[in-house]
This record gives C-alpha cells, structure tokens and sequence, in this order.
C-alpha cells in the first residue's frame, strides 16, 4: 500500500497536456463534430430511416471522382513538395540579389483567393488561352488544336501554383534551424551538395516537411473554388463539386453527407499524423526539469 501511495505521489500531470487543450478542442469542434454529425445524416434514408441506400448511390455515382480527388491531391501533393524542397534548398544556400529578389516573388501567390487563382487559370490555360497562345508563337503547337487543360494536368498545376510558396515557407523555415556547422562539417568530409540534403537537411527537417505536406493535402481535398471554376459539372471532377451539385440542384443531403464522410476518410491518416507529431513536438518542448 506505501508503494502505491508513493507512486500516486510521484505521478505528477504532464503540463504539455494543457498546451494541446486549445488544439484538441479545435480539432473536436471543427473536425471530429462535423464528422459525426456527417455520418449520422449520411444514414438517414428520404423517408427518416436508417439505411445505406446513401452510400450505395454514392458508390454507383462517384466513385469515378472519388478516385479523381485522390489522384490529383496525390499528385499534386508529391510535385508541390519536390518543387518545395528544390527551392528551400537553393534559397538556403545561395545569397545575392536573385536568391533576395525570388524569396519575395514566391511569397506572394499565399495571400491569393483561390478564388482569383480560378480566374487566373481560366485565362492562363484556356484552349486560345496565354499558355496556348505563347506555345503556338514558339512553334511547339497548332493553334487550331489547342492543349485542352481544363482537367487534371489543369487542375493540378492550378493546385501546385498555389501551394508551392506556403510549403517552401515551412520547410525552409526547417532547412534555416539546421546550424551551419553540420553542413560545414559534411563539406570538410567531402560531402557534395546532393549528400547534404539528402543526408542532413531532409532528414533533419523531416518533421516540417511532413506537416507541410499534410496540410497541403488537406487543404487540396477541401478545395471548391478551383476545381468548381476549371472543371466545373464536367466529369470526373472532384468531391466537393458534388458535393455543391447535390445540395443545390437536387436537395440530395444524404448521398452529400456521404460524399463528405468519403471526403472526411480521405484525410484521417493524415489528420492522425499531424495530431501525433504535434504531441511528439510538445513532449519534446518541456522542460528539462520537468523530465
């Protein structure tokens, strides 16, 4: 029994736990409540029974898109990161005008609508549209048969335009933390420059490359503007158009609370990432009396 009592006594709450209250109620109140409140609708039959007559319907309908949204949230997940780590890495390492001017450039298509990105693109990638024109000029291709882009090459360079800047300002907020004498240290052992990242600087920022990822994700399977804009009724397109669709012209809530528990499973694994390495990061941010 006085062992017990001592461990009891010695057990003291972590204080980090307290930190993650204001994330785990906004989690809770923006994601798991919608979640459920989505599922329990998605359940609910046109005469008030419990059926997955919803879901079925979905299966039938969407499933092309279903499969559309991830490809493209895939897709343009991996190239926005690749292109992100290129260009963290070279605004790491070079200094001079350039490297000044272009890390004030990329900042800007952040604070862009996605909105005005949809317009942009539909000018930019419209069949008699600047890209098509500018080919044409070059010789690259016939005006008359223009590149038809309103789709997932479209749609993902749209994604990727976009996205790019906010995933460089994280990892290379990563890359800046890294202190400058591992990367000395490697180029005395004759390390070159492709040793360096792929040996130090990707593995040291692995934590903010992964939550730049995550969230780019995230963020590509929510989006309605752009897809909506580019692609518009058009299939295949993406989840959140039909979403809009069945709500608007058909009145249809059960197959879209079901497009959105679809759209909700799309995102968990990664949702269940970006909560544990949160947790990882303030267990690792106590202090060292605590410990």
């Amino acid at each position: 029994m006085e062992a017990q009592k001592q461990v009891r006594r010695e057990f003291k709450f972590p204080p980090y736990l307290l930190l993650l209250l204001p994330a785990v109620t906004f989690m809770l109140l923006m994601y798991a409540y919608p979640f459920i409140t989505s599922f329990t609708r998605s359940l609910i039959g046109p005469d008030g029974s419990i059926t997955f007559a919803n879901y079925v319907k979905t299966w039938d309908l969407y499933l092309k898109d279903i499969v559309f949204t991830f490809g493209v949230t895939v897709f343009s997940t991996a190239i926005t990161g690749a292109l992100a780590v290129l260009l963290a890495v070279y605004l790491r390492f070079r200094r001079g005008l350039i490297p000044t001017i272009l890390s004030g450039l990329y900042k800007i298509p952040i604070f862009i609508p996605f909105v005005v990105v949809a317009q942009m693109m539909n000018s930019f990638l419209a069949p008699h549209g600047l890209l098509n024109i500018a080919l044409a000029k070059l010789g690259l291709i016939d005006i008359d048969q223009p590149l038809q882009l309103f789709n997932f090459s479209g749609l993902s360079f749209g994604f990727i335009w976009k996205m790019v800047p906010f995933s460089v300002l994280i990892i290379h907020g990563g890359f800046q933390m890294i202190d400058d004498s591992y990367i000395e240290a490697a180029r005395s052992a004759g390390a070159r420059l492709f040793k360096i990242i792929t040996r130090i600087l990707i593995p040291m920022s692995k934590s903010s490359i992964m939550v730049a990822l995550v969230l780019v994700y995230s963020q590509i399977v929510g989006t309605f503007t752009l897809p909506y804009m580019l692609i518009g009724g058009k299939s295949p397109t993406t989840i959140t158009v039909d979403i809009a669709h069945r709500v608007n012209y058909f009145r249809d809530f059960g197959v879209a609370n079901s497009l959105g528990v679809f759209s909700y499973f799309l995102v968990f694994f990664t949702a269940i990432y970006y909560l544990r390495s949160s947790v990882k990061k303030m267990a690792e941010a106590k202090p060292v009396e605590e410990r």
